[in-house]
């Protein structure tokens, strides 16, 4: 049940109408979006302005919770386009892979309207049947820490193969590191560094992430995706006994720390018109984003860099929404999360016969079942109704407990030219 008193509710009013009035209007786009639910108001504006080949965004954000009011900066930079090619500058959301609901090598830092870009400068530029984009972000932690990232996809009909890759790097690495070109691997230049020109400097200075993903579309109204994101896994035993035992991994080395995403677009499932099915598993290792030096676990303000469910976790995601062209559209989601006792920053333990890893301890399970239903208002304006209730299962981490958390909140958005 929605509980907010006569005050909050005109502290809200004001702050809509003052977000209203400051957000300009000779830009070429601008929304506010609000959503309200048992625990208070969240607003985003977002503003768009062009000039030539340059392009302006901002957009901050502002929430009341509880008689406190915080704000925030989603999105601000400058982006300069010259066809295909755009540099931008500034902070900006970055997500890579073909998920839905999770991006495991590289997410925004937080959810929903709150979520927050990453500081950065970087650089996309697009063909026919290839994207690329390069970024180096600012993400200190207890010093001068950079995140470099970048992300190549390649079309080629049925098929769209994806490559990943991002680096936590310290001041001192060599400074070919900070190349602009694209394609090439940091870890290239890692290799390059310690193995061929033997610079001490490159030693412990890096932590890096690689993600390969395959997108299949099997007709106009399906397609299905997986990905494989890799922290670090052990290298193969040249050292075995049998001819074949050369593709297992050396054991006992190292835990693989790495994840796995698969997930499913099907439009007119089995041959029902006017809805669509989502669907996406997600598993993240135990000890994945985690390093034997925390200067270089995978996280930023209190966020992982990588997808939200952290490690030591999985999650299941079944959607069926409609798509219809009337003002109405309804939605019904099922969402399953299972997270261990496992987080980052746990170091492993050498056991015997034991390389892998998951869901340890006592097992946290929440399951979340939510209904919604939109309202379109001319070509953008919308507002959405959404009920939900979410059980967990040892709640955390205590075995045997079961709570039960409902829900209500209003999405909406505001949008004009």
């Amino acid at each position: 049940m929605i509980s907010i008193t006569t005050q909050q509710k005109v502290l809200q009013l004001f702050l809509v109408i003052i977000l209203l009035i400051i957000t300009p209007r000779k830009t070429l786009a601008n929304d506010v979006r609000f959503q309200l639910n048992d625990r208070g108001l969240i607003l985003l504006s977002n503003t768009q302005a062009k000039l030539g080949p340059f392009s302006f965004y901002l957009s901050p954000w502002l929430i009341t919770e509880q008689n406190e009011t915080s704000f925030g900066l989603k999105e601000a930079g400058l982006d300069l386009g010259i066809g295909s090619f755009h540099l931008t500058a500034g902070r900006k959301l970055l997500s890579y892979g073909p998920g839905r609901y999770l991006f495991p090598i590289l997410s925004p830092l937080g959810k929903g309207l709150t979520a927050e870009g990453l500081d950065q400068i970087g650089y996309n530029f697009s063909t026919r049947k290839l994207k690329y984009h390069k970024f180096y972000a600012w993400v200190p932690n207890s010093g001068f820490r950079l995140l470099l990232g970048q992300r190549t996809t390649l079309d080629l009909g049925p098929f769209t193969f994806g490559f990943s890759e991002t680096a936590l790097a310290k001041k001192d690495i060599p400074d070919f590191y900070y190349l602009p070109l694209p394609f090439v691997p940091v870890a290239f230049y890692q290799f390059l560094a310690s193995h061929t020109l033997d610079l001490p400097e490159a030693n412990g200075a890096l932590n890096l992430l690689a993600a390969l993903d395959l997108t299949l579309r099997l007709s106009p109204q399906m397609k299905i995706y997986a990905g494989y994101l890799v922290d670090n896994r052990p290298l193969p035993d040249l050292k075995a006994d049998s001819y074949f035992d050369w593709v297992q991994p050396a054991k006992d080395s190292l835990p693989w720390q790495v994840g796995y995403q698969c997930g499913l677009e099907w439009g007119k499932p089995l041959g029902i018109s006017g809805i669509k099915l989502y669907t996406e598993y997600t598993r993240i290792n135990q000890f994945t984003y985690t390093n034997p030096d925390p200067f270089f676990n995978y996280t930023y303000k209190g966020h992982n860099l990588g997808g939200p469910l952290g490690p030591d976790a999985d999650q299941l995601n079944i959607e069926l929404a409609s798509t219809s062209e009337g003002p109405w559209q309804y939605g019904f989601a099922f969402s399953r999360k299972r997270h261990g006792e496992g987080k980052i920053g746990d170091q492993w333990t050498y056991q015997p016969g034991e390389t892998e890893v998951f869901l340890t301890g006592i097992v946290e399970t929440t399951d979340s079942f939510t209904l919604s239903a939109t309202k379109r208002m001319g070509e953008s304006d919308a507002v959405t109704l959404s009920v939900s209730i979410a059980r967990l299962i040892n709640p955390d981490h205590l075995p045997g407990s079961t709570a039960y958390q409902p829900a209500i909140s209003v999405l909406g958005k505001v949008s004009w030219k």
